[in-house]
């Protein structure tokens, strides 16, 4: 508080912070084109994210470790109640969001060898209502990593993609109703 009041009182720094503020606007609005990549869904069958959703806005949530995919059980049912679900709240038909929503782990390195263990215990664990949204990928997760600047691979990520693939929004961390908000919200904008 005490930094904005002093800002009122320099006119200088005042021209520069409106100036810096004013430049990180355009910063977030040069949005990112989310990295195309293959996965395979519970169903076995093989999607390009994001360019097989492109018809609609679309969450990705990425799991980059077990213990990301253990936070990401906080944030599954609340997701696809919000996003896929036909009615919200029961109050209206239908969903406001229009959104596709997908769940995609990684898999590199030696857990690949676990692989298919995985997928089977994964297949009797999700309802199969639900296999078209949990997918995984083992192909180029370094990369992924790099284009998309993530340095925390212990929490789950979450990506608003636009229709034509840009970012929107991005979230990762702990459920929370403020960064569920965060995420519906950017789908309305």
């Amino acid at each position: 508080m005490a930094f904005f009041i002093n800002l009122i009182m320099i006119p200088k720094l005042k021209t520069i912070a409106i100036s810096l503020l004013m430049a990180s606007s355009v910063f977030v609005h040069a949005q990112q084109i989310f990295p195309s990549i293959t996965c395979t869904n519970l169903k076995d069958k093989t999607v390009n994210l994001p360019s097989d959703y492109a018809g609609k806005r679309t969450v990705i949530a990425l799991m980059f470790s077990v213990k990301a995919d253990k936070k990401m059980q906080n944030w599954a049912q609340p997701l696809y109640n919000s996003l896929v679900a036909d009615a919200v709240g029961g109050m209206i038909s239908g969903n406001i969001y229009n959104a596709n929503l997908c769940f995609v782990g990684t898999v590199k390195g030696l857990a690949k060898l676990a692989l298919p263990e995985m997928i089977k215990k994964a297949k009797k664990e999700v309802n199969t209502k639900y296999h078209d949204n949990f997918m995984y990928t083992d192909s180029a997760i370094d990369e992924l990593l790099k284009t998309l600047s993530i340095t925390d691979k212990d929490n789950p990520h979450f990506f608003v993609i636009e229709t034509d693939g840009k970012i929107l929004h991005h979230e990762f961390g702990d459920f929370s109703d403020n960064k569920l908000n965060e995420i519906t919200g950017a789908l309305l904008n």
